[in-house]
């Protein structure tokens, strides 16, 4: 019943927002034709503002549209990053593409005030040139998408300024990590993240010594649960990493203005000639005011990807807390697949689409030879897991369910179960967990089934 009523709310909010922006006097033309006056803001250079930069075109979009982006590069692909080490990922369009389509794109700048009300925001550009001056302007505008994503968080303990400590975000932090990165050094991690762990196998992979340091017992704990993460925590014994669970950093040691290790709330002292910090972000959006945000900052929006307080704001990837169709709670999900789709969806609605947010979150990661899928959206109770295959062979598929509901499947080195699951919850057609625990063979039921949606 509870279920129900959350998905209810949901659908409520799908219906109460279309009719919202329908009836908004904010709303931009309240007819089907776009207007080539009208100035469409994108802010963030990241996958959602790009997705939403091309949807906009395609859709038939002409007015004015101004991308920003803090960063000196046009996007690119972030996925490779961590997963590689790429110091030199590709763009994820020319630059020709830009000029094609007309988008004005402001790179190395800022935006450091979105006036919601007024639909005016200021901004203040970087140039290459360190002996210039910052050039500072302003923009008013029709609807804005804010995409601008979130930064790694900074532990504020005392030797956190000391040199060699790093984050991962951009293409400048990870070309610092791999002039680092020869092999014999030591690097202690910080956090348990997705990216913590992709970084921990590629320097591995590079001939490293590595510690991860995280306040979870077990990798993966508050993501995939215990099971899981017990599976992964194997798998670093194999692979000789050290994983130092229910830890707290107390401070960094330094030999000079270098860091030399890291000493543990436990007063554990561990030797490192870097370090890397993967213990969570922060969402850029303090710049953004007069709509309401949640604990994390993330933008409120309706399943429409609009703030519901004013219909010329919308939000999409890191920025945003949606309402999630599978769980009926508000989310923010940090994959780079849902800031595509919600760029998409988004850039449509900017248009008067009124076309919901109902995607399941994917992504996926490869760590130790390893490749593992996620589809759905895990409930809050992780514990609540069906496990079929090995663990110990690590070739295996975790069912989470909620009130004999599949909300989300992880797969291990097994694509083929994924497509299906990926097929089944787009159809909305995915099994009880009551009849996934009385098959015979799970793997061959989800095959079938998927097999009959194109029946």
């Amino acid at each position: 019943r509870e279920a129900f009523t959350r998905a209810s709310s949901v659908l409520a909010g799908i219906l109460g927002g279309a009719f919202y922006m329908q009836n908004s006097v904010s709303n931009c033309e309240q007819d089907s034709q776009i207007e080539e006056s009208l100035t469409f803001a994108l802010v963030g250079g990241g996958p959602a503002a790009l997705s939403a930069a091309e949807t906009l075109r395609k859709s038939g979009f002409r007015g004015r549209l101004v991308m920003f982006s803090a960063e000196a590069s046009l996007p690119y692909d972030r996925t490779t990053m961590s997963k590689k080490l790429d110091v030199a990922p590709g763009l994820l369009k020319p630059e020709s593409w830009y000029n094609e389509n007309q988008i004005e794109v402001k790179l190395s700048t800022k935006v450091t005030e979105l006036e919601v009300k007024a639909k005016k925001l200021a901004f203040v550009t970087h140039p290459d040139d360190p002996e210039e001056r910052d050039v500072h302007g302003t923009l008013e505008y029709d609807r804005v998408l804010v995409a601008s994503g979130s930064t790694p968080r900074k532990l504020f303990v005392p030797g956190c300024d000391l040199d060699g400590i790093y984050n991962l975000r951009t293409r400048e932090d990870a070309k610092k990590i791999l002039s680092e990165a020869t092999p014999g050094k030591r690097v202690v991690i910080i956090g348990g993240s997705f990216i913590a762990m992709e970084m921990a196998s590629t320097l591995k992979e590079k001939g490293l010594q590595v510690n991860l340091v995280a306040q979870e017992a077990l990798p993966f704990e508050r993501t995939l649960g215990k099971k899981v993460g017990a599976a992964f925590g194997k798998v670093l014994q194999q692979q000789d990493i050290e994983w130092h669970g229910m830890s707290e950093l107390r401070l960094f040691r330094g030999k000079g203005s270098h860091v030399d290790g890291v000493e543990l709330s436990d007063g554990e002292v561990m030797s490192a000639d870097f370090v890397i910090v993967g213990a969570g972000t922060q969402v850029n959006t303090r710049y953004v005011q007069g709509v309401q945000v949640n604990i994390s900052g993330a933008i409120v929006v309706n399943p429409l990807l609009c703030s519901p307080s004013e219909s010329s704001l919308f939000a999409a990837g890191d920025a945003c807390s949606f309402p999630a169709l599978l769980t009926g709670n508000q989310s923010r999900i940090e994959h780079w697949n849902v800031a595509v789709e919600q760029g998409r969806i988004a850039a449509m609605n900017m248009m008067n689409k009124f076309i919901p947010y109902t995607e399941t979150p994917t992504f996926w990661s490869d760590l130790f030879g390893h490749h593992i899928k996620y589809v759905g959206l895990a409930p809050e109770m992780l514990d609540r897991v069906f496990v079929d295959g090995s663990l110990a062979s690590m070739s295996f598929t975790a069912f989470y369910n909620q009130d004999d509901k599949i909300v989300a499947v992880v797969t291990v080195n097994r694509d083929a179960v994924h497509e299906a699951c990926r097929e089944l919850f787009e159809a909305r057609k995915m099994p009880t967990a009551s009849e996934i625990m009385v098959a015979n063979d799970i793997s061959a039921l989800l095959a079938h089934k998927a097999e009959q949606l194109s029946a």
